[in-house]
């Protein structure tokens, strides 16, 4: 048999660390002596330099001492003064936008504009309609007056409640005018009071400063209801002539006003006396569907000042449009008699 062979050496694990150690230190100072490289451009140059530095041994460290100079040239000075200035500036302004935005959010919000806007709003179409129905009133009186009506008749105070409903009207519309302002007025009172607010955000972010928007409010209607008053009056006129003519025998101008009032109930039992009812949808209010009768819809509504009952002409005319006909102020008729 042969003898024993020998134990390998064991490696030399010290060495091979202090070998990857320096290894590694020299890639180091090979990679930061790679960074290190002057550069000049036309806005300056930036060099290195090294100032000695030695170790406790007293052999000099290779790896210490080194800064990085910047000498900036004259247009590059230029430049980086007018960057600092601007940051400055911006800095300053800033502080300025946050005072104004705590000023105006540690308020509360103003309501106040608003009701002010709507009622400057009304108050400008008040002032226009007030000289108008002045008017109207006189040259109703007048008319009245030259129809043998007087003041305290049935047939007047019928008029006046007429007059009265279409001037209401006209001034309920100057209301509802002043307060379509209202969101607009809202919208602009709430941008003013963010506007701090979106400045400093602004500044702080870089953006563009934004500006309110405000939606247009619809031209309101600022008539004096003129034109509703004059087509009752000729509906009046018309109807009051006619009873006129046919009631001379029994006082016929009292007689066809009577005839005016009657003949606008609905005809849901009385079809019978008249031939040609106004039953236009335009003259009525507080319109209730309250059932049916053969062929068409049956209503309770408001006409000339009283509740009545019956048909709605619109609905006639495309069911039965011959029981249908127009009289001279525009307005449609029924002949209840000829309803299917």
């Amino acid at each position: 048999m042969g003898g024993k062979s020998s134990s390998p050496k064991t490696p030399d694990y010290a060495g091979a660390a202090t070998a990857t150690a320096q290894g590694n230190l020299d890639a180091a100072r090979a990679a930061s002596a790679a960074n290190r490289v002057n550069q000049n451009t036309p806005y300056g140059s930036l060099t290195y330099s090294q100032t000695p530095t030695y170790g406790a041994d007293g052999k000099l460290n290779p790896d210490a001492g080194w800064q990085a100079n910047y000498n900036l040239s004259p247009t590059g000075q230029k430049l980086l003064d007018a960057s600092n200035n601007s940051s400055l500036g911006l800095a300053d302004l800033q502080q300025g936008a946050l005072n104004n935005t705590q000023s105006s959010l540690s308020k509360p919000f103003d309501y106040s504009s608003v009701g002010d806007v709507q009622n400057a709003a009304e108050s400008a179409i008040t002032s226009r309609l007030d000289p108008q129905w002045t008017q109207n009133k006189q040259q109703m009186d007048a008319q009245l007056a030259n129809q043998g009506i007087m003041p305290g008749s049935e047939a007047y105070n019928n008029q006046m409640r007429t007059f009265n409903q279409g001037k209401n009207d006209a001034y309920q519309q100057a209301v509802l005018a002043g307060i379509q302002t209202m969101p607009q007025t809202y919208q602009m009172a709430s941008s003013l009071r963010s506007q701090p607010l979106n400045e400093l955000n602004a500044i702080r972010s870089g953006s563009q400063v934004q500006n309110p928007t405000f939606q247009s409010v619809p031209q309101q209607a600022t008539t004096s209801g003129a034109n509703q008053l004059g087509a009752m009056q000729a509906a009046y006129g018309s109807n009051l002539n006619a009873s006129n003519a046919s009631n001379a025998a029994s006082n016929g101008m009292m007689g066809g006003l009577f005839n005016l009032g009657g003949s606008i109930v609905g005809a849901a039992g009385n079809s019978g006396g008249f031939s040609n009812l106004f039953s236009d949808r335009r003259l009525k209010s507080n319109i209730r569907l309250i059932g049916k009768r053969g062929k068409h819809q049956w209503y309770r509504y408001t006409i000339f000042g009283r509740q009545e009952e019956g048909v709605m002409a619109q609905e006639v005319l495309e069911i039965n449009p011959n029981a249908v006909s127009m009289h001279p102020s525009g307005y449609y008729q029924v002949n209840y008699g000829a309803l299917e």
